[in-house]
Order: structure tokens, then sequence, then C-alpha cells
């Protein structure tokens, strides 16, 4: 049976963005925050056991201690785990996984949650896993917004690169998409969009598939990449290849601080243009349009 690291984190509030970031960096399927009081907020989050768990807590304790340099009290923050069984972790997983309204039409939920929602909105249900994508992260947040702003044309094709939980697909089947192909090398993100895209009754539209994008042959009117950084700078040129003319690139997992680098980088193809940036907290999504 399997088993999980439950980690609990007495953080200040100035920091619990950027801590919250490095938590899902590191692998976490999502973040619980509870206030404390006005100064202090606790985070609690889980992480698969499997022979990792000790590397990400000693990077959890080295990049604290790092983060004592820009302010001092950091170094009162209190860490707590315990280890859970499965059982156990999916139980606490439902106490605190909770509808989000990651757009002013998309609400996220999980599926035992009774939230009905407004009329005009949109719903997605998402069962956690150790997929990436619960609608909690910001870059999430971005990607569903650009995919709003583009898919305004009913019937178009979708590329949506390093799927996780399926999310972005789903939403672009629910935004009029006519055709969807989710991809990821993780095994276990692929089944766990699978059965994100059953849930969501998306199935004639959304084909999750393991690989990578050289096994994919055709051409789409919209390609979404919300992956990290170095995969986005390898994958440059795959990209823009599975892009048709005219079409939107949108990426993200870009911190404002590349932001600059990326555009350059991505431009100097002479194949894109430019279209948008938003920005939500330190994170960054960006759209080209394929000339």
């Amino acid at each position: 049976m399997k088993q999980w690291l439950a980690v609990s984190l007495l953080v200040p509030k100035d920091f619990v963005e950027a801590i919250s970031n490095f938590l899902i960096e590191q692998g976490t399927t999502g973040i619980e925050e509870v206030d404390e009081d006005l100064r202090w907020e606790r985070l609690k989050t889980y992480f698969l056991k499997n022979g990792r768990e000790k590397i990400v807590l000693q990077a959890l304790h080295h990049y604290l201690k790092s983060l004592q340099t820009i302010d001092p009290k950091i170094s009162c923050t209190q860490i707590e785990t315990t280890i859970l069984p499965e059982q156990d972790w999916g139980e606490n997983w439902k106490k605190f996984f909770r509808p989000v309204q990651v757009t002013s039409r998309f609400v996220v939920k999980p599926p035992w949650s009774s939230r009905r929602v407004k009329k005009g909105q949109i719903s997605i249900d998402i069962t956690p896993g150790m997929a990436f994508g619960t609608g909690t992260h910001a870059t999430t947040k971005l990607c569903i917004r650009a995919l709003e702003e583009r898919l305004k044309k009913k019937g178009l094709a979708i590329l949506d690169v390093g799927t996780g939980s399926g999310i972005l697909s789903i939403a672009s089947a629910r935004l009029g998409a006519a055709e969807v192909l989710g991809l990821d090398i993780d095994g276990v993100a692929v089944e766990n969009a699978r059965e994100n895209v059953m849930q969501n009754r998306v199935s004639d539209i959304v084909k999750i598939r393991k690989g990578s994008i050289g096994d994919v042959r055709k051409r789409f009117d919209v390609v979404v990449a919300n992956i990290d950084l170095k995969r986005l700078r390898r994958m440059r040129r795959p990209l823009i290849h599975h892009l048709k003319s005219s079409g939107f690139l949108i990426l993200s997992g870009i911190v404002e601080g590349d932001q600059k680098r990326m555009l350059r980088y991505y431009r100097e193809t002479q194949l894109l243009k430019w279209a948008k940036a938003t920005q939500e907290g330190e994170w960054v999504c960006l759209t080209f349009k394929k000339k």
C-alpha cells in the first residue's frame, strides 16, 4: 500500500506564495493555506513516500535557510511531518481540496463537492492525484485565461503538452474545441488525466496519450505548454513545428525574471509574433502567434 508524507509548515504570510511555489516544484499535488493570525499562515501538503521524501525535506530546509537572508524571522518557521497510509491521505485530501474560482467563467472542484456553479459558469471536476494541475497554481490559471481568449472560434484543434491532470485539455473542450490531444511522459499523470477526462464527459473530444511531442504528426490551431523552463527551451522547435500558420502558442511555467529571455528566445526563430504576456504573482504566461 502506498504511503504519503504529510508536511505542515507555519510560515510568515509574506512568504506563503514563494514557499508554496517551491513545494509545487518539488512535486506536491496541492497545498492548503490556513490562517493562524495576522502574521503567520499554516501550509499543509503531501508527497508520495517513494524514497525522494528525504531529498525533498532537505531541499525545503535549504530553501528556508536561503530565505533568512531576506527576512530573519523565517528561522522561526515550524515544520511537522507525519506518514499516512493511502486511505488516510485520500480522506485528508477531501477535507481541504475545495472548489477554486479559476476565472470568472471556470470553477475547478473535486468530484465529491456539492457546490453548484452560477449561471454562465463552467465547472471542471478534478480528482487529486500525483499529476500537476488542480487549478490552484498561478500558471494553471494563466493558461486557462489565455485559452479563453484564443478559443473564441469553435471547432479548433488543441495540443496540450505536459497535460498533468488534464485540466487544460478539459478546459479546451469546454470552450468549444473540436479535438484535443493531451500529452505527458509520466504514466501516473496519464492515468490521472484519463480519469478526469471521463469524469468531465469529454472523452469524445479529448484524447490523452503517453509520449513526447515528437510522436505527434499533425499540426494544431493552439498549442499550450505549462511546463518547466528547461523543457520550454529544449522544446522550442517542436512546439512551433506543431502549430498551424496563424495558430497560437501559449507558454507558462515561466517566472518573471526569465520573461524577457524567453520572449527573445522564441522570437529569434523569426516564425512567431509576440501576442500577449499576462502575470499573476511571480509567474508569467506568454502567448505567440505563428506567422
